[in-house]
């Protein structure tokens, strides 16, 4: 998968959000930790995922407000927020802790890293006989 296939199969990933380099450096990563041998046919999937996983992860970080470089993301995904002006207040709160693997660990930080486990997790299967 090269950087133009990548924005083909996963298009919210364009290039204002997440340069080419970066594109580039995740799937150069995805290269070297994901074997073709054990991906097989998936291989393209489970690159596309990777990559998608972690420019997600470099995304939040990015936006931190805070002033530490991104260090909140890695705080784990928001489960509540509160804001105050004046008489008005909103509340927010989420989480996705009814759908995590505890065994998952950073895989759990966005939709894409489940897919990423839950297809990594197929392919490191093995053989099945019925």
């Amino acid at each position: 998968m090269d950087v133009a296939g990548f924005r083909e199969a996963f298009p919210a990933f364009t290039q204002e959000l997440h340069p080419d380099a970066r594109v580039a450096f995740h799937l150069r990563v995805a290269g070297l930790r994901l074997s073709p041998d054990r991906w097989d046919e998936f291989l393209e999937d489970g690159v596309g995922l990777f990559v998608a996983h972690f420019l997600t992860l470099e995304a939040k970080s990015n936006l931190a407000s805070d002033g530490t470089g991104g260090l909140d993301a890695a705080a784990g995904t928001l489960a509540s927020e509160s804001k105050t002006v004046g008489p008005v207040s909103k509340s927010r709160s989420y989480t996705n802790a009814a759908i995590a693997d505890p065994d998952a660990g950073h895989w759990n930080l966005t939709s894409y890293g489940l897919q990423f486990r839950d297809l990594s997790k197929l392919v490191g299967m093995g053989g099945v006989q019925l």
